[in-house]
């Protein structure tokens, strides 16, 4: 008879739900959270802690507004990073991964269908719009301005960094392993230059000079000059001997010559010797700029850009972005930075990549949110059990003996009551290290008391009814009593009490955690608000704050429905009043 009285009491609190509309709104609810906490892995469309990187065709556009110069950035060209610029007449080219060719003309930029799939390092425009381009693998084509391409067989498959037009039917190309190419376009025969040097050091940047020597730069401060009419070039000395990325000569003689850590060689013309200049950042420059008057530019990673007015110092110049700046490109009107390597994609507004967006590192916060799920209901049901199961045995014990039993456990619970929740996991925490435990602990040792309390008013009433005093006089011990005559009764509030304590146990995990009190190296939804705000970007990345807020929130109101139904279980003379 105990027994189907217990299984009644079990089946009653289901058909309470099932006759609810609001609770039934809350289970599929809660069903749905719980199994995306199961299915986590699978739903999760990135690793939540992994850093996510992305790749673009940077473009930067210099302004200048009150006086004030800024780089800002402007709408990407496509998804593969530009390698480098060229501007002659009225039409500019961008090259860069995977064969990508840009056309700048009228103010506009296309794209240009290429043959070409490797990526390119160097492009150069001749006076009537014919543009070389050269890359990995010894990949080598010209375009002509009627929108065809012919490629060029190298000698070797090696990379080519940069090319310089001696004349219109000739150029010299530049790259690993000191390779210097003389590419006759009339013919479409390579020479190969032999280098003095001879220590397989790469060759970065050429330029042309105004007397028509060609200028050679490269790792380690190479650097070389090859004098018209002649087929083997002589070693320089410049200041220093750090890796140099770039050459730029200007038609007034005026040079700019940029490297590793900073390196800035100027020139003020063709019979001025180069000269080492302090720059304001010590990060590696890749590409240089110098006008006839002497206005110079440099570019180089993580968004960093200089600039120098003739006869001034170099200037640090604000930019919107770190993105990493590879080439320059100066029109008449306008001044143009490229780029970049793969960066963090940090602070991402949800797109289709990341339906919530990123954090400030990188990391996809659906991911996060998906897996955050895991540890909220953890802590809610795993939380509320051992609350109800403390709770209820205390409240049985006091509630059935009375006397000293029921005064001391009573007094206990009245202690409890006068701790606040925060200062008393925080001290757990300092005591111990911070884990799931711990805030599991602290949950569960503060919240049990009320459910102590409203179980043992319960079982005053019930100890004094006759089923009771049958079982005491049947010769039933106190333990049977309790758990087989007693407890069946409660058990419509202890499914009550367990309902609210689940959501109560959520929102003191998401607490703790949003407090950094949480588990760490373990993803929740405090946690995520944690992240926010120590971030400093909460107040601006609003896709960061409101999924777990919202998940909180949902999570916690479907349990509440589902209590709500609850209570005409706990208490039947609620039916009569709705």
């Amino acid at each position: 008879m105990n027994r189907s009285r217990l299984m009644k009491s079990a089946q009653e609190p289901l058909r309470a739900i099932l006759g609810d509309r609001l609770a039934l709104v809350g289970l599929a609810v809660l069903l749905s959270i719980i199994a995306m906490a199961l299915f986590a892995p699978v739903l999760s469309t990135h690793a939540p802690l992994a850093v996510n990187e992305r790749e673009e065709g940077s473009l930067f556009t210099r302004s200048v507004a009150d006086g004030q110069v800024r780089w800002q950035a402007s709408p990407p060209l496509g998804e593969a990073t530009l390698n480098a610029a060229d501007y002659r007449d009225g039409l500019g080219m961008a090259v860069g991964r995977d064969g990508v060719v840009w056309r700048y003309a009228g103010g506009d930029w296309s794209r240009l269908d290429t043959p070409l799939t490797a990526t390119l390092n160097a492009v150069n425009i001749r006076e009537d719009g014919a543009t070389l381009v050269a890359g990995v693998q010894g990949t080598v084509a010209l375009w002509t301005p009627d929108d065809s391409w012919q490629t060029f067989a190298m000698p070797e498959p090696l990379d080519v960094n940069d090319i310089a037009w001696r004349d219109a039917d000739t150029a010299l190309l530049v790259g690993g392993g000191e390779t210097i190419w003389r590419l006759d376009l009339a013919s479409g025969e390579v020479e190969s230059l032999q280098s003095p040097v001879g220590r397989g050091f790469d060759l970065n940047g050429v330029a042309l000079d105004v007397d028509g020597s060609a200028w050679l730069v490269g790792d380690r401060g190479l650097a070389l000059r090859l004098a018209p009419g002649e087929d083997t070039p002589s070693l320089e000395r410049l200041p220093g001997n750090r890796e140099l990325n770039h050459i730029h000569i200007a038609d007034s003689g005026a040079g700019l010559i940029v490297g590793e850590r900073g390196t800035l060689l100027v020139r003020d013309d063709i019979e001025a010797s180069w000269q080492s200049q302090d720059a304001p950042d010590s990060r590696a420059m890749r590409a240089g700029w110098i006008t006839d008057e002497g206005h110079a530019f440099a570019v180089g990673r993580s968004g960093i850009v200089f600039e120098r007015e003739p006869g001034a110092d170099w200037q640090l110049m604000p930019s919107d972005e770190e993105r990493h700046l590879r080439t320059l490109m100066v029109t008449e009107s306008n001044y143009f930075a490229l780029g970049s390597d793969r960066f963090v994609n940090r602070l991402a507004p949800p797109s289709g990549e990341h339906w919530f967006g990123t954090d400030h590192l990188g990391r996809d916060l659906f991911s996060q949110n998906v897996h955050g799920s895991q540890i909220a209901l953890l802590v809610g049901f795993l939380g509320a059990a051992l609350v109800v199961l403390i709770g209820a045995n205390v409240g049985l014990v006091a509630g059935y003996f009375r006397g000293r039993t029921e005064t001391v456990l009573m007094r206990t619970v009245d202690v409890m009551y006068g701790i606040p929740f925060e200062p008393f996991a925080l001290i757990l925490v300092l005591l111990f290290e911070p884990s799931l435990f711990i805030v599991i602990l602290a949950v569960s040792l503060l919240t049990w008391r009320t459910v102590a309390r409203l179980i043992r008013s319960q079982v005053l009433s019930l100890r004094e009814r006759p089923f009771v005093k049958a079982a005491r006089v049947a010769g039933a011990s106190d333990l049977r009593i309790m758990y087989l005559h007693i407890f069946p009764n409660v058990m419509p509030l202890v499914f009550l009490e367990l309902a609210i304590i689940v959501g109560v146990s959520i929102i003191a995990e998401a607490t703790l955690s949003f407090l950094g009190l949480g588990p760490p190296q373990s993803i929740s939804w405090g946690g995520i608000l944690h992240n926010a705000r120590l971030s400093g970007a909460w107040r601006e990345a609003w896709w960061w704050n409101l999924p777990p807020g919202l998940l909180i929130m949902i999570t916690v109101l479907s349990v509440f429905f589902i209590s709500r139904s609850l209570e005409l279980v706990a208490n039947p003379r609620l039916r009569a009043r709705r």
